[in-house]
């Protein structure tokens, strides 16, 4: 959490300094603050070796989330569509819809309660690496949870604890 503060104040500190700046220290000073926030964009998203291949670790997630009680959507096959734009080189990416209703309903509540952008994790994606490994990305949620408004940083939390007991036996 520690790092993500201080990513927010290094934002803040690079736009007062660039109100009051000349030309190249205003350069300067922006040129850090998308460093910034391009470092906070990456952290926004959890990145996970699978110990299992691209297929079955499909399989898993969506047998891992129907065990839970997690609404299964459907899996969007991003190779298919990334080939047919015209990627020679696409590789196996699946996108995958799984939710746990009630605290997604739970979340989006909340949020529209406190005028907060409705966002709700629900969405995993199976990829194979250019190391030839599988992994799965998803959003940050656990640090989501730590720079969420009071109001709903519990859901968001118990989304984390979620996540992570749908992903046990099935990431590294």
């Amino acid at each position: 959490m520690k790092r993500f503060a201080s990513l927010a104040v290094l934002l803040l500190a690079s736009a007062t300094a660039s109100a009051a700046g000349n030309s190249a220290d205003v350069q300067a000073e922006m040129k850090k603050m998308q460093e910034a926030q391009a470092r906070l964009m990456a952290a926004m998203m959890s990145e996970q070796k699978s110990r299992l291949g691209y297929r079955e670790t499909i399989a898993a997630l969506q047998d891992a989330g129907r065990k839970r009680g997690w609404e299964i959507g459907p899996a969007v096959d991003m190779q298919d569509a990334m080939l047919k734009a015209g990627q020679k080189n696409a590789k196996p990416f699946t996108m995958l819809t799984l939710c746990r209703k009630d605290l997604a309903e739970n979340l989006l509540k909340a949020q529209m309660a406190s005028r907060a952008m409705p966002f709700v994790p629900c969405r995993m994606s199976v990829f194979e690496g250019g190391d030839g490994k599988v992994y799965i990305a998803k959003p940050n949620t656990d640090m989501m949870a730590q720079m969420a408004a009071p109001a709903f940083a519990p859901l968001l939390k118990q989304f984390a604890e979620e996540e992570k007991a749908v992903l046990a036996g099935i990431t590294e």
